[in-house]
């Protein structure tokens, strides 16, 4: 949370299950509420790994 107001990070994704981890522990997480992540129909575990994560999946 910054100055009272919620952030919200969405990442889009395809066939990110190699570089997710990496990219998730990047995230600033004493600022950011939440993180959404959007599959574009990955053909790897990108929304497996995602949802491990525990972060919001939505595929598509």
């Amino acid at each position: 949370m910054i100055n009272g107001k919620r952030v919200a990070i969405v990442l889009p994704a395809y066939n990110a299950e190699k570089t997710l981890k990496k990219t998730y522990s990047e995230v600033p997480h004493d600022i950011v509420d939440d993180i959404i992540l959007t599959d574009d129909a990955s053909k790897d575990r990108t929304a497996e790994v995602s949802r491990e994560l525990d972060i919001k999946t939505f595929v598509h």
